[in-house]
C-alpha cells in the first residue's frame, strides 16, 4: 500500500511540473527557455508581440476576474488569487505560442503567476491592496507588449 501511495504522489508531481513547465510540446524546456531567454519585456521590432486565441481569452478572463471579482476582505482577496492561480494554470496549459513571442509571455508571467501566487495566501490587507495594484500595473505593461 505505502509502495503504491508513493508511485502515485510521485506520477501526480511529475504530471504537474510538466504542466506547469511548457506551453505545447514543439517549445523548449521551461529551464531551457528560461535560463537562456530574456528577462524583461521587449516589443518585436517596436511592435507588440502576437499572442494566440487562447492567450488572449486567458488573459481576458484574468483581467475580467481582477476588475470584477470583490476584494473588501482577506476572504475576498485570497479568493481572487486562487482564481487567478487556476485561470494561470489554464493559460500555461493550453499555450501554443513558440519562438520569441512565447518567451516574452514567460517573461510576463515569471512575474505575474508569483504575484498570483501571494495574492491567494495573503493574510495582510494593506500588502494585498499592494500586491493587487502591482498586478494591475502588469497587466498594463502585458497590454503595451501583446495584442
Amino acid at each position: 500500500m505505502y509502495k503504491i501511495s508513493l508511485l502515485a504522489c510521485a506520477v501526480i508531481l511529475i504530471a504537474a511540473v510538466l504542466a506547469a513547465s511548457s506551453c505545447s510540446e514543439n517549445n523548449q524546456s521551461s529551464s531551457e527557455s528560461h535560463s537562456h531567454g530574456p528577462t524583461e519585456l521587449t516589443l518585436n521590432d517596436g511592435k507588440k508581440w502576437q499572442a494566440d486565441q487562447h492567450t488572449r481569452e486567458s488573459m481576458l478572463g484574468i483581467r475580467e476576474a481582477m476588475t470584477t471579482k470583490p476584494v473588501n476582505s482577506p476572504d475576498e482577496t485570497q479568493a481572487l488569487g486562487h482564481d487567478l492561480q487556476q485561470r494561470l494554470r489554464v493559460l500555461v496549459s493550453g499555450c501554443t505560442m513558440t519562438g520569441e513571442a512565447h518567451n516574452q509571455l514567460h517573461v510576463f508571467l515569471e512575474e505575474f503567476m508569483p504575484a498570483a501566487d501571494s495574492l491567494a495566501s495573503q493574510q495582510d490587507e494593506k500588502k494585498a491592496r499592494e500586491t493587487l495594484a502591482e498586478m494591475h500595473h502588469m497587466l498594463e505593461r502585458y497590454d503595451e507588449h501583446f495584442e
